[in-house]
Parts: C-alpha cells; structure tokens; sequence
C-alpha cells in the first residue's frame, strides 16, 4: 500500500464515519443516543464487564475523557458499577437491565436499516473491508505512541531551530 493509497483510504474512512453520524442523529435525534453512548453500551453487550481504563483502551482514548460519560450512563441508570475481584479501586461497569434494553432496541433498529440498505457489493468484498480496516486499526494502536514521539522531536527540533535564528 502507498501513502496515497493509505489517505484514500482514510479520507473514505472519515466520510463514511461523517455519514454513519448525520445518519444516527437523524435516527436517534440529537444527544438522545450519541455514537460515543452507543459505543460505550455496545462495548459492553458484545465483551462484557470492563473497567473504564478497558473501555478507553479500546476506544484509543484516556481513562479521565471516558469517565464523565460512564459517570453519565450510570446515571441514567443504562450502566452499573461493579465490585472487580482483580482490582478493589476499579470498578467494572456493566450493563444495567435498563442498558440491555436499550442496546437490544438500538441494535435491533441498525439491523432493521442495514436490511433495507441495497448494496451491489459482495459479502466477500464487505468481509475484505472489513478486515483491511481491523489490520489498520491494529497497525495504528501498535505503532502509533512510536510514531507520535518522533514527530514530537522532529516538531522541537524544528522549533528550536527557529528560535535560535530568530
């Protein structure tokens, strides 16, 4: 793959997540299930119990942006927190039965769509995509703290290298 290659592939990529979003609020209204709400509460029903630093690992996101929003879930009464044997200061948060409800609603409403989508592509194809995407998205989890760092020092150098001809 080149580097053209791969921003194509990024660039439909984000398109697709654009349209996944305008497409969500337009099913589920603004804020009443938001894709980061719904992707906490699918996590959940499709791996089970987690801790927050769980969830936010997954979601390549910090501990501390992710805990409002399990705070929120909680609140609502659509996540419970959990004794965690493995860890007494990290709870696991688990789907309350209001949660199960509401993801078995959502997912039900996705499929519902998702059969009425006429795609002229093959399951074969679909099933490519899909695994293209994973090998990137692994691709970027296991190689981009390493990558991010050395664009940091190019970033210092560069600005040192200014200052000191300023």
């Amino acid at each position: 793959m080149t580097h053209r290659e791969l921003a194509l592939l990024f660039d439909e990529t984000v398109a697709l997540y654009l349209r996944l979003t305008a497409t969500a609020a337009a099913i589920y209204g603004q804020g009443a299930i938001s894709g980061p709400r719904r992707t906490v509460l699918v996590a959940l029903a499709r791996s089970g119990p987690q801790t927050v630093a769980q969830l936010a690992r997954a979601r390549a996101q910090s501990r501390q942006r992710l805990q409002p929003l399990v705070n929120h879930l909680v609140r609502e009464g659509l996540l419970e927190l959990a004794e965690n044997p493995a860890h007494a200061r990290s709870p696991l948060v688990v789907l309350s039965p209001a949660g199960r409800t509401a993801i078995r609603r959502i997912l039900e409403t996705e499929d519902s769509l998702r059969a009425r989508l006429r795609l002229d592509i093959p399951a074969r194809r679909l099933t490519t995509a899909a695994a293209v995407l994973r090998d990137v998205r692994l691709a970027l989890a296991s190689q981009m703290d390493g990558i991010l760092r050395d664009a940091r020092r190019r970033q210092s150098r560069a600005n040192s290298s200014r200052r000191s001809r300023n």
